[in-house]
């Protein structure tokens, strides 16, 4: 049967996965925003293997309220004349669906999506198609604990809902720079962000938890990533007046990103439920996670709920809540032994849960059962 797999972008951390549905199938690989990153920020994208059958349909030159009409027509015109037999798609699932059961192909939604909130009426439509849609798909591949429960929680057939975790590269394995003595912090903990700056992401209340944690100990805050967000930031370090925080910029070299993880003490990534933004997932959990730190984040990191144990490995705290994401610092910095025992429980969270056969075997088991039907 011939697969049509609708994605954004050729990741690094999707290519393992996708080399193997290569193989394994007769897929063509349709990327929507090939060299385009999210929410006008950069991202790095791999150049597509030249022996896969795939096609790039990206066009931004007519964009409504950021979407790209003439992308969507492109994309409606391949599905409608390809000759395939199972649709596949983790984007722009309005359209592929209705065109899945107008030519009564198979349907397969990849979502990692787990809150659906609307701030206009638009979006609540939208978000009750996107359910409609979840409820009717032939089969759909929930990446994430959190994914995989609220689709069983609108009444989705849980026959139908394949789940695995998603994964990422294990950067621990490259050479890294020492950037404690580069940085000239020697002497000093290291909480690391290392993230895109956008507002849903939550920096802004890392900042004002750091100011407060600046007070008892020595330490400092790594800022790496850029974004629209990054003013107000900055604005927020000058106005409390703390000393020990460094914007360091995107990082799109992997040895350089391998560096930051390793000199941190803390990895935090302090996300929050902003309208309808959030983060249904978070590939930089398992990043940090390779690394063996100690984690704190939030209930709103879909993540979070499968890679962060509470006092094993780190903490999941309330979103927006400086005060308990000032006590988490606290109980890590304050406890050289148990940031030691939750590094290494990281690692092994890692090691257990980062798995792309398991990812593989998802996909395998969701299309074999539209194949069946």
């Amino acid at each position: 049967m011939k697969i049509a797999f609708i994605h954004p972008a050729l990741m690094d951390y999707r290519l393992k996965l996708f080399e193997e549905l290569n193989k394994a199938y007769d897929i063509t690989f349709i990327f929507t925003t090939q060299g385009r990153g999210q929410a006008g920020v950069k991202e790095k994208h791999l150049e597509i293997p030249r022996e896969w059958d795939y096609k790039i349909i990206r066009n931004d030159k007519l964009m409504v309220k950021g979407r790209p009409i003439i992308t969507f027509l492109k994309l409606i015109r391949e599905l409608l004349k390809g000759k395939y037999d199972i649709i596949l798609t983790s984007t722009s699932w309005y359209i592929c669906f209705p065109i899945a059961k107008i030519t009564g192909k198979r349907f397969i939604l990849l979502t990692e999506y787990w809150y659906w909130a609307s701030n206009s009426i638009i979006e609540r439509l939208l978000n009750l198609f996107t359910i409609f849609i979840a409820k009717h798909a032939d089969a759909i591949i929930a990446t994430g604990t959190k994914s995989y429960e609220a689709h069983r929680n609108l009444g989705v057939n849980g026959e139908k809902i394949f789940k695995c975790i998603q994964c990422a590269l294990d950067y621990s394995k490259l050479p890294t720079k020492d950037l404690r003595k580069e940085l000239g912090l020697e002497g000093k903990k290291i909480i690391l962000y290392l993230s895109r700056i956008v507002a849903h992401k939550g920096l802004d209340y890392l900042i004002k938890s750091f100011a407060l944690i600046e007070k008892e100990t020595e330490v400092a805050l790594l800022i790496v990533g850029d974004g629209p967000f990054r003013r107000e930031c900055e604005n927020l370090v000058e106005k409390l007046g703390i000393k020990n925080v460094f914007f360091m910029g995107a990082v799109f070299d992997d040895v350089m990103k391998a560096s930051y993880y390793k000199v941190c003490d803390i990895f935090v990534l302090p996300a929050i439920l902003l309208g309808s933004e959030y983060d249904p997932w978070s590939l930089v959990i398992n990043e940090a996670t390779s690394f063996g730190k100690p984690i704190i984040t939030t209930d709103t990191v879909g993540a979070a709920y499968d890679l962060v144990k509470d006092s094993y490995n780190g903490y999941v705290v309330k979103n927006r809540d400086v005060q308990e994401l000032y006590e988490a610092l606290h109980k890590i910095l304050s406890n050289p032994e148990l940031a030691k025992v939750m590094g290494k429980n990281s690692r092994k969270i890692f090691e257990e849960k980062n798995d792309y056969g398991r990812m593989f075997k998802a996909f395998e088991n969701a299309i074999n059962h539209v194949q069946r039907r």
